[in-house]
């Protein structure tokens, strides 16, 4: 095994800087193999250095704190690992052919990790978006360009809208060592996802018209096809627009996804679809969470180990958001000869709940397994958690829910129809009396642990209309007991949330600002996630009805307090939360003495016309150019800035697709022409060269957060 490597940032007395924030790492992608023995994740730069982007696969054993160990030797860009389905080795994806430019496939057994640094090449003949390997461990299904048009000139002018490379699906075959294209599939379309069945004989997919974001807003068709050569589709339906990630195809008969509540919707909650196709095609679809809790991500926690002992059965984890907090539960999903025509069980059964910490974006996965040997079942979940109240940065954590024998079975041990009119008792198996120990696996990002400690704090409190809100706080523990110079620092989405994390970037400043001695305050407006329907619907009014006042009344809430200094105000956001900076400051003119817009839109006309999410940006401001009335086209900042005197720093990529770079210039152009004096004095704007919406040059990241902190220091 190759030894730990040291941190990609020493920890140093800058602690949370611009320098090492920019050159720190990330944790993410956790598998569990599937005996629930060990855990696979990757560790990966935020950001490009001068080189190519290189990436590390480590290794833990699941009941064993500090046991993780570096898998890969961090020279390539190894990355996305999952078990074989016999837990002996691992796939990965990795440019070891071609550093930087490849996506190839490799299989590493860990009984050779020894040898780490030179695993076995999969050669499928082309490069790898997504892979899945079968149930059987027999095959990977994948997906790679199809092939690619030739257009009819040698000019290279881009037709708008045509497909030139869609993404085909393809399978690769362990024992031939050979790749086949799946025929049958409409070859026009994208594939945007799949997943296998049960018994690894078909496949269900998405297509949709082309890769763009624009095309993800458009009817999106779903097929099931089997793996047999020449095999023909059946089309099952479609979805109004994409779902939220893959479907799940369980042993019982059901495919279940995330979608909006109401599927049309671009802006809505996020809930568990559970579709039955028992029958060939879908029948009875049951819609789960979404009215006051937020499903925002699932997996299948099926292994041959659940196969096997329960045929007929489905279990998948479901991640949900509820306000600030995180639980993640076990979907149960059985059909049996017992349960009447039509019908299926289902239960729900809690198995982590976050405790003043939080999971870093979707970086979990939950297992259940069978030990033969003990006759006992067992059920592992492994995420990325931190803690802002705890000052714990990202590591890997371990929860084993072990069956408790003596109480096999006691109750809660029902479970409800499909239906929900008639119970039965779930087998003995599922509900048992269950025991947990958290094991912290890693230790990763120690600069960050040995900064100095922020106070991080969940607050609540009601709108002007009397509806609950909640929000961040952050500060330096240092900070005097007085009134301290506050910036509102505004999520993005805006289906985000602010939650008690710790973990620094380039666009979000939270840490970053508190340790430089700012109050820094995080709401979670109308419009955000873990609420529910009614709440994640609200945006739908339109840009400012509900979430700047929310976010303004966060603000009013800490001076009430005694937190804040009203003399002293700031407002920063990246993406939408620029958006809606952008908003409260043409609106209010006077009330925040500086602000930073990043990547953040200030004409809603031309982000419809120029964005490449145009039906999203609609629902958020409610107007567009060809449909809106002429009395309606004051409502964006653009139209609003005269008299502002908020010294405005714009921070923009100018290869942002999601909000097009002239969105910068035309705010800036208007703050120049139409601010006041001190307005004009201190706006500014810097486009960096070569960055889309997120950034992805460590550079670059670096000096945007040392504008943003000598921007405050200099106009609040």
């Amino acid at each position: 095994m190759i030894p730990e490597s040291i941190s990609a940032t020493n920890s140093n007395l800058k602690g949370i800087c611009p320098s090492n924030v920019a050159a720190t790492q990330k944790v993410r992608n956790v598998k569990i193999s599937p005996s629930t023995k060990q855990i696979v994740y990757q560790v990966v730069p935020f950001y490009k250095g001068p080189e190519r982007m290189t990436s590390e696969i480590w290794l833990a054993d699941t009941d064993i704190a500090g046991s993780a160990r570096r898998l890969t030797d961090g020279l390539f860009n190894d990355r996305a690992a999952v078990f074989h389905p016999d837990g002996n080795s691992v796939i990965f994806v990795s440019d070891r052919t071609q550093p930087g430019k490849a996506k190839d496939l490799y299989q590493l057994f860990l009984s050779d990790t020894e040898d780490a640094r030179d695993p076995r090449f999969l050669n499928l003949g082309r490069s790898v978006q997504e892979f899945e390997i079968s149930p059987d461990g027999q095959y990977i299904a994948y997906s790679s360009i199809r092939h690619s048009f030739a257009e009819s000139t040698a000019c290279d002018a881009k037709v708008y809208g045509f497909q030139k490379s869609p993404l085909g699906l393809w399978i690769y075959s362990f024992v031939t060592a050979e790749s086949r294209l799946v025929d049958g599939i409409d070859g026009v379309c994208h594939i945007e996802s799949f997943t296998w069945s049960p018994d690894g004989f078909e496949l269900l997919y998405r297509l949709r018209k082309g890769k763009e974001a624009e095309y993800s807003e458009q009817e999106i068709l779903v097929q099931r096809i089997s793996v047999k050569p020449e095999s023909r589709p059946m089309t099952l339906g479609t979805y109004p627009r994409s779902p939220s990630g893959s479907n799940i195809w369980l042993g019982s008969g059901h495919i279940v996804g995330l979608q909006s509540y109401e599927p049309c919707n671009s802006l809505d909650a996020r809930a568990l679809f559970i579709h039955d196709i028992s029958s060939g095609k879908p029948k009875a679809t049951k819609r789960l969470y979404g009215d006051f809790e937020d499903a925002v991500r699932i997996v299948d926690m099926q292994s041959k180990y659940y196969s096997n002992r329960h045929g007929g059965s489905g279990m998948i984890a479901v991640e949900v958001c509820s306000d600030v907090d995180t639980h993640i539960d076990a979907v149960y999903l059985h059909r049996n000869n017992s349960t009447p025509k039509d019908n299926y069980l289902f239960a729900v059964l809690p198995l982590f709940r976050t405790q003043g910490d939080a999971i870093w974006f979707g970086a979990w996965d939950a297992k259940y397994a069978y030990d033969s040997a003990t006759d006992k079942t067992t059920v592992v979940v492994a995420a990325v958690l931190s803690s802002g109240i705890l000052n714990e940065p990202p590591n890997v954590w371990s929860v084993r829910i072990d069956e408790n024998m003596e109480t096999r079975g006691t109750p809660p041990s029902r479970a409800v129809t499909s239906d929900d009119r008639l119970e039965y008792d779930v087998p003995n198996w599922y509900y048992p009396s269950l025991t947990s120990v958290r094991y912290k696996l890693s230790s990763h990002l120690d600069w960050l642990k040995n900064s100095a400690p922020l106070r991080t704090e969940v607050i609540h409190w009601q709108a002007e209309d009397g509806t609950r809100l909640s929000g961040v706080v952050r500060s330096s523990m240092s900070a005097v007991n007085r009134p301290l110079p506050t910036v509102l620092f505004i999520h993005g989405g805006p289906y985000r949330r602010d939650i008690p994390d710790y973990m620094p970037y380039f666009c979000n400043w939270r840490e970053l600002l508190a340790s430089a001695g700012y109050l820094v305050v995080s709401p979670n407006y109308r419009g955000s996630q873990g609420r529910g329907h009614a709440f994640a619907f609200a945006a739908n009014q339109g840009i400012g009805v509900y979430d700047w006042p929310d976010c303004e009344s966060m603000v009013d809430e800490v001076i009430r307090r005694g937190w804040a200094d009203p003399t002293r105000l700031a407002v920063a956001g990246w993406s939408h939360g620029g958006s809606l900076t952008a908003w409260g400051v043409t609106l209010t003119k006077d009330r925040f003495k500086a602000a930073v817009v990043g990547a953040g839109a200030s004409n809603w006309e031309g982000m419809v016309m120029e964005s490449g999410s145009p039906e999203l940006e609609k629902a958020i401001s409610q107007r567009d150019p060809w449909d809106g009335e002429l009395h309606k086209r004051n409502l964006s900042p653009i139209h609003r800035v005269d008299g502002v005197s908020t010294a405005v720093l714009i921070l923009h990529g100018d290869r942002d697709e999601r909000v097009p770079v002239g969105q910068a210039i035309g705010l800036y152009r208007g703050l120049q022409r139409k601010a006041n004096a001190r307005g004009k004095r201190g706006t500014e704007l810097v486009i960096y060269p070569r960055e889309p919406h997120g950034f992805l040059e460590r550079g670059h990241a670096e000096n945007v957060m040392e504008r943003v902190i000598r921007h405050f220091d200099k106009w609040l």
